[in-house]
């Protein structure tokens, strides 16, 4: 019964959602992949912000979320005083919200095959004329463990990506021949709907077909440095509010392939990236901590693709020790072990003291540092390694905290360990009345209250 009445309240918002676009009938860019796409939107709407009336997906990217955005609403809580609220007011929007904007950023998060939560459903409610596809990876792969035919973890790791890409780049697929496809050479699974689509395409990378070749980077704790070359030319991104992992590198140049197909120049959509571009919050993040410690924050989410580039920024901008609070990389169905299992290789390479939270890390990585000669120390939850942390950071240390978002809450433990707690609410990661009752929630239930 819930679920019916789920599919009908999705289906009633879709159709709403649609009628809407019809009003103004934007140039939509569509952005997927398995890891990145909050921060290569928010790299395309800092460099089209300027030329174009935008509309962006802010805190929106599902079969649920997006429709409500394109409604010109918001879902404070998922109570269901808010879902009424939504449900009432969605047909009243068509009367009152006339948007002018000529270009929607939107994000398009897939968790599934299956409908409502896989690709095919949010092509039901638009298709983008231009289309951004970055990379996929096993994250939340356990929705399509039932599809996989082997049991061989690395072949099982291969197939899961080929599935995951399939479904979402039917978005790529269905791009119309006046349109185009953004494509990353350096993934195979993604680089191959080259050939599957009817749309140009503008490809991004390091390999050497990419039309945005990435060159270099280069990080320090005064900023980051990308070098790109366009078209035989170099064009440099220097952000000096910013320490960034490598993997930004995609992020901009698929905003700048982006701004090829809306006829910007590559040296204007630079600069207007550099000038306008903001970091969401928990996605590395350099904060002051204790002791005139540094906090590089990733805590907003994990997989062992970003895991291992946040490493590797450890690793450059560490003075002293390198410390990492490490939480689980959740939602990886079967590929959950073996994830970790590589995460642990990475940390122990990197690391000199790594403070671990959650079931999984405790399964999975903890025996493995434990036979290495890094020190290695597990805790039920964050509050309780903050308390052993507090004890360990000290002067130009580097704390690494990243863990996934689910029953984690690792920015429990930056908030503690800031050096100006006053500042949470302006740089931390899920904030709000809706997240404290799940923190309060989450820390009674485990009883740490």
């Amino acid at each position: 019964m819930k679920q019916a009445l789920s599919l009908l309240v999705l289906n009633y918002l879709r159709i709403l959602a649609r009628i809407q676009l019809l009003k103004n009938k934007p140039t939509i860019v569509g952005i997927t992949g398995s890891a990145g796409k909050t921060s290569a939107r928010n790299a395309i709407a800092a460099i089209l912000q300027e030329p174009y009336k935008i509309k962006v997906s802010y805190r929106a990217n599902s079969e649920s979320g997006l429709p409500i955005n394109i409604l010109g609403m918001d879902l404070n809580s998922y109570s269901w005083i808010s879902w009424a609220k939504v449900i009432l007011l969605a047909p009243i929007k068509l009367f009152t919200y006339w948007p002018n904007h000529k270009i929607y950023i939107a994000e398009m998060a897939i968790d599934s095959p299956f409908p409502p939560k896989n690709m095919s459903y949010l092509l039901s409610i638009f298709k983008p004329d231009v289309g951004v596809f970055l990379n996929a990876q096993p994250m939340h792969s356990f929705n399509f463990d039932q599809l996989v035919t082997t049991t061989d973890p690395k072949e099982r790791r291969v197939e899961v990506s080929k599935l995951i890409a399939n479904e979402k780049g039917k978005m790529i697929v269905g791009l119309p021949k006046d349109g185009v496809a953004i494509l990353n050479t350096d993934d195979e699974n993604v680089y191959k709907f080259k050939d599957l689509t009817k749309a140009k395409t503008i490809s991004f990378g390091k390999q050497g077909q990419a039309e945005i070749k990435i060159k270099k980077t280069v990080q320090s704790l005064k900023g980051t440095n990308f070098i790109l070359e366009i078209a035989g030319e170099e064009i440099q991104l220097k952000f000096e509010k910013f320490i960034l992992p490598e993997n930004y590198a995609y992020t901009f140049s698929s905003a700048i392939a982006c701004a090829k197909y809306f006829e910007i120049k590559a040296k204007q959509a630079a600069n207007l990236l550099v000038e306008n571009f903001k970091l969401p919050p928990g996605r590395s993040s350099l904060i002051k901590g204790i002791n005139n410690s540094y906090i590089l924050d990733s805590s907003y989410n994990s997989s062992a693709a970003a895991l291992k580039d946040l490493l590797a920024l450890l690793n450059t901008l560490a003075k002293n020790k390198k410390i990492a609070l490490l939480g689980d990389m959740r939602e990886l169905g079967e590929e959950t072990q073996m994830e970790h299992e590589t995460a642990a290789e990475q940390i122990i390479k990197t690391c000199d003291l790594v403070v671990l939270v959650g079931p999984a890390m405790k399964k999975y990585v903890l025996p493995i540092l434990e036979k290495s000669k890094i020190e290695v120390h597990w805790f039920v939850t964050a509050d309780l390694a903050v308390e052993f942390l507090k004890t360990r950071l000290k002067e130009n240390d580097l704390l690494l905290v990243k863990g996934s978002q689910n029953e984690l809450f690792l920015e429990i433990a930056v908030e503690q360990l800031m050096a100006e707690p006053e500042k949470a609410n302006e740089l931390l990661c899920r904030r709000g009345e809706y997240w404290d009752k799940k923190r309060s929630e989450w820390l009674e239930k485990n009883n740490q209250l």
